[in-house]
């Protein structure tokens, strides 16, 4: 071909944006996994130590007390079955228990570390400028916490995105799950998508909007960041809500 001709740069995962998607998957004749694309080594070591670091030092204020709910949370009660994940909110609220967008000026702005990473992932065309995320959930996961399946809620736009940092676990993605054990499903329709340290899932099309996703019982640490655009500040939920 033309490739002599081309000017020679380093050619390195970062500069491929195009990311790996999905073969069908059909359900009732909707291919659930349209949309998901996985882009690996979407930041480099150095920023994904630097993520760390911020974000632990962020869960020690949140333990001792240093940061205000909502801004950091920790899964308790009865139906957190020994979960103790914690999170972290910037730039929007969601609201766990009705899992809907929560009222606006709750939590903090992006951090300028978050505000570089989104800089980051739209200058490499990850993400587009058009749904720039301004809100975030930091969830740090240990040995056995889990998500279970879930589709976010349809206010906020789609595409979804999720840093994967520390650890790697896979993300379930798919209509329906069969519960294994306590924090534990696989999908009977569905794909077990591993996400590599430093990789972007990015949720989008049915993908986002049709298929659920979830993270069974972690094997250890694992930290994700996940970057969403919520709906406009004079957004209300609907009255069936």
């Amino acid at each position: 071909g033309h490739t002599a001709i081309m000017p020679k740069r380093k050619v390195t995962a970062i500069s491929s944006p195009e990311g790996t998607t999905f073969p069908p998957l059909m359900d009732k004749g909707v291919d659930v996994l349209d949309g998901l694309v996985m882009h690996k080594e979407a930041i480099d070591e150095l920023f994904e130590n630097e993520l760390i670091s911020f974000i632990q030092t962020q869960c020690e204020r949140g333990r001792i007390g240093d940061l205000n709910k909502p801004t950091y949370l920790r899964t308790s009660g009865a139906r957190s079955q020994g979960n103790n994940r914690e999170m972290i909110m910037y730039g929007g609220f969601f609201d766990f228990n009705r899992a809907r967008p929560g009222k606006r000026g709750l939590v903090p702005p992006f951090p300028p570390i978050l505000e570089r990473l989104v800089d980051h992932l739209i200058s490499n065309n990850y993400l587009s400028e058009e749904v720039r995320p301004d809100s975030c959930i930091i969830n740090q996961y240990d040995k056995g916490d889990c998500i279970p399946p879930h589709v976010d809620h349809q206010s906020y736009y789609r595409p979804i995105s999720t840093l994967s940092l520390l650890g790697e676990e896979p993300m379930l993605v798919g209509t329906t799950f069969r519960t294994v054990k306590s924090s534990t499903w696989v999908p009977t329709c569905g794909k077990s998508v591993p996400l590599p340290r430093r990789s972007l899932l990015v949720l989008g099309g049915n993908s986002g909007d049709v298929a659920k996703h979830c993270i069974s019982a972690c094997k250890g640490k694992r930290i994700s960041i996940t970057l969403r655009k919520q709906p406009p500040p004079d957004w209300k939920p609907a009255e069936s809500e």
